[in-house]
């Protein structure tokens, strides 16, 4: 917990809410795969679905060191349907003297595994389109842009794609990964432990010497604590994510380090009734620089 947000140990929260079962026994962060925070799904559908969630509505204040907390005009808005399923998101921020701005949609298959995922820039979407198998593996990816062109009309560029073929062996899958001429450029091996956790993801790339290796560490009760990307010949981790939990497993600080320096730090802060996401606190380690995102509007069902 940072010293710098102690100003937030006594803020009086504004969102009130009576408790139900789920509340008390499921988290509304889903962290299982190391995607919270990223652009992938990482809410909890359960949480999301059973307790009506359909806008998550925040706004960002900044901190610069020396400086007032500043709050912003800029915003990140999350949107569920009515099974839980992370449907859109909307950011926009500023960052480095520019404004940013993008979009997040999803679309899912009957099995809620996501089938497309559109991720606007501002100039158009890029669409990664994905295909699955009867064991909900991933087994065509396509990328598409649609954009506006001068005339105003809708177009579609389909970009390229690639193919996956899996090999199952005990405690161990094999994931070969063919490119646009249906050729093979990398294989990918994922290491089990005899409890099913995933412990070890190793790609190597087949047109050169190229092997990065994903360590996976859990810790007493099961959450993902520490992921660590190792290149081959290089002995310190060029990437690490360590990963903290409270109690009843709320995902609590994310710390992302780059060739073993402290780069970033992510912390969560929970409303104390309801367990409902209420800050997201950002800050980056070199600069002091902090980024508050308040969720202080809940749209339900």
């Amino acid at each position: 917990m940072w010293t710098s947000f102690c100003v937030f140990c006594n803020v009086k929260y504004l969102l009130f809410f009576f408790l139900s079962p789920n509340f008390l026994f499921s988290q509304m962060l889903d962290n299982r795969n190391g995607n919270a925070f990223t652009d992938k799904p990482f809410f909890n559908q359960e949480f999301i679905r059973e307790n009506k969630i359909h806008f998550l509505n925040g706004q960002f204040t900044y901190k610069k060191p020396g400086d007032m907390m500043r709050v912003t005009e800029y915003r990140y808005i999350y949107e569920f349907d009515s099974l839980g399923l992370l449907i859109a998101s909307f950011e926009t921020r500023k960052d480095d003297g520019s404004i940013d701005t993008t979009w997040n949609k999803y679309s899912y298959s009957k099995e809620n595994l996501v089938l497309e995922h559109k991720k606007g820039d501002g100039k158009g979407f890029t669409s990664t389109m994905y295909e699955y198998d009867s064991l909900n593996n991933s087994v065509r990816e396509s990328f598409v842009r649609e954009y506006v062109d001068s005339l105003g009309m809708n177009q579609r560029t389909i970009l390229n794609s690639e193919s996956m073929i899996y090999t199952q062996f005990d405690r161990q899958t094999k994931k070969t990964v063919y490119n646009s001429y249906n050729l093979p450029y990398i294989d990918e091996f994922y290491y089990y432990n005899e409890m099913g956790y995933l412990i070890e993801h190793v790609q190597r790339l087949k047109m050169t010497s190229a092997v990065y290796t994903k360590k996976y560490e859990y810790n007493e009760k099961g959450f993902i604590s520490s992921i660590k990307t190792f290149e081959l010949g290089i002995e310190l981790p060029t990437e690490e994510l360590n990963y903290l939990y409270d109690e009843n497993g709320n995902l609590l600080e994310k710390h992302y380090y780059r060739n073993g320096v402290f780069i970033t730090e992510i912390e969560m802060i929970y409303n104390e009734k309801s367990k409902l996401l209420t800050y997201v606190l950002t800050r980056d380690v070199a600069t002091q620089f902090i980024m508050i995102l308040a969720f202080k509007d809940y749209v339900f069902y």
